[in-house]
């Protein structure tokens, strides 16, 4: 071991992880709140689906501008930027009141979402030192798990305790607290015209392709557990039902820590077949689930297995691509998050319209077999196995 270790918790990289935090937060206390508050503008859940699937369309777009911005203007321009509009479109959903509207804001949504997220991990790869890049993006990566836990957990609380409408309020404040830490972030500017025509091929990652897949079928499912969920339990005259993802989030916290010492000892096997196994087991459960303990059940088995899923399928995006290639890397990967959650928000809400909430729950079966088989029989030989511990 070196006498001396390259710093990580700088002001600079603490000040990013707070704005990855605080975004982040913002993004998941909307998403289980906006498909209630369409619904009370009297939206189906088609409607539903096309609301929080239009968002996809915006981040798909602004991902790569961000990609040929940061390289023009500079990354803290590009950030600030970006949290302006996304804190600015997080207020507006508070002040319309009609679905068309809503449309429209939530493609600005999308826009400052694709540039701020891009923006915040490219800083992130630029400040984290080269020999202890793993460690800082593990930490840095961590605010996407604890907002997952908890977001939409304290936006159906404070819905149902202060109504919807001052939810995206609250959201906004949290969005404009991330614009203001990113003010005090620095960044270097590189120019160069070398950089600039690398700049196509450096935006996706082909070898992060497979993992994005999986990550593709993951938030899939996940979407109709953040967005339709809720209106399910109340279906069901479960009106409590932000316990849920307060169990969900203690889950997530306990399995995250151990997934990752489990896969670098053990390899991906050993997580990501039982992590998609847990997930199609609650999903068959949530399927049938009509007493609150039924769906507590779900929030701890669909907890572990997706806890364990997020974990491995990241380290496997990022572990075998080089320094200068992860801000690529994440891009391809997020690009399969993005496209997961938007598709199978618009699909699911179809299904749910003509089908049923219950139905909608076992689609979501197909993508999950789906990726039990494309991991055994392609994924995996596209990987080298890790290293084992002693």
């Amino acid at each position: 071991m070196p006498a001396y270790q390259e710093p990580i918790w700088t002001r600079n990289f603490i000040a990013a992880a707070f704005v990855n935090l605080f975004i982040f937060l913002s993004f998941q206390m909307i998403f289980p709140t906006l498909p209630l508050y369409v619904k009370s503008l009297g939206g189906s859940d088609a409607v539903i689906g096309l609301v929080m699937g239009i968002f996809t369309v915006a981040t798909l777009v602004s991902r790569p501008t961000a990609g040929i911005l940061l390289d023009r203007i500079g990354k803290k321009k590009v950030l600030l930027c970006g949290l302006a509009v996304f804190t600015v479109m997080v207020c507006l959903y508070g002040l319309v009141n009609s679905i068309a509207l809503i449309i429209l804001v939530r493609l600005g949504h999308g826009l400052g979402w694709g540039l701020a997220g891009t923006s915040t991990a490219t800083i992130a790869a630029e400040i984290i030192p080269k020999s202890r890049f793993a460690e800082g993006m593990g930490w840095f990566s961590l605010a996407n798990g604890l907002s997952m836990a908890f977001a939409p957990a304290l936006g159906i609380y404070l819905g149902g305790l202060c109504g919807l409408r001052n939810v995206f309020f609250i959201a906004a404040a949290i969005a404009f607290v991330s614009f203001c830490v990113g003010l005090f972030i620095k960044c270097r500017h590189r120019k160069g015209a070398q950089l600039s025509k690398r700049l196509k091929i450096e935006i996706y990652e082909k070898s992060v392709i497979p993992a994005a897949v999986l990550m593709f079928c993951l938030s899939f499912s996940f979407g109709s557990i953040i967005s339709f969920l809720p209106l399910y339990a109340y279906s069901q005259g479960i009106e409590k039902i932000g316990v849920f993802f307060s169990v969900y989030a203690a889950v997530i916290l306990i399995t995250r820590p151990a997934v990752g010492k489990i896969v670098d000892r053990f390899g991906f096997d050993v997580t990501i077949i039982p992590g998609f196994l847990l997930v199609l087991a609650a999903t068959l459960i949530l399927s049938e689930a009509s007493v609150l303990k039924e769906f507590l059940l779900v929030a701890v088995v669909y907890g572990i297995g997706f806890g364990a899923l997020q974990t491995t399928i990241q380290t496997m995006a990022v572990r075998d691509v080089p320094h200068y290639r992860l801000g690529a890397a994440n891009a391809t990967l997020f690009t399969g998050l993005d496209l997961g959650t938007g598709i199978g928000v618009v699909v699911l809400g179809i299904v749910a319209e003509h089908l049923g909430y219950r139905n909608m729950y076992l689609f979501t079966l197909i993508p999950i077999v789906f990726s039990i088989l494309f991991y055994l029989f392609y994924a995996r030989r596209h990987h080298r196995p890790l290293p084992r511990l002693v």
